[in-house]
């Protein structure tokens, strides 16, 4: 990702707080995608907005980090990334907390858990089957 991605990444996230979580979506055909960009990659309109989803999803797939990438992680390892499916469909890079490393599995029920403002949305285990 370029520095320009990466900004208008971190913009997004800024910009839908006050929301909850929402994943951009394309009017014309109602389909949910992510990464933000300025046409829906489904049907090429350019009628996207921002909007609410429910915030859960499934683990996809999971990665546990055990050594830090720079010292500004050295207090976090072990930590867990992971893939996660939204129920809106959008898969999407995310950190797991609230959970140990080694009790993450594939297929597990996971809700968002919005951090400090200027931070992206981590994920945490559902407290509830709904998803």
């Amino acid at each position: 990702m370029s520095d320009a991605d990466t900004d208008r990444h971190d913009s997004y996230w800024g910009q839908v707080r006050n929301l909850g979580f929402a994943l951009p979506c394309c009017a014309a055909c109602g389909r949910f995608h992510f990464y933000p960009r300025p046409a829906c990659p489904f049907c090429g309109s350019a009628d996207v907005a921002p909007a609410r989803t429910s915030g859960r999803g499934t683990v996809y797939s999971y990665s546990i980090v055990h050594r830090a990438p720079s010292p500004a992680f050295a207090a976090d390892v072990p930590y867990t990334v992971a893939i996660v499916a939204t129920g809106e469909g959008p898969h999407l890079m995310t950190r797991l907390v609230g959970i140990a490393p080694d009790q993450v599995r594939i297929g597990l029920r996971v809700q968002v858990h919005l951090g400090a403002p200027g931070q992206p949305p981590q994920f945490e285990p559902a407290t509830t089957e709904a998803s």
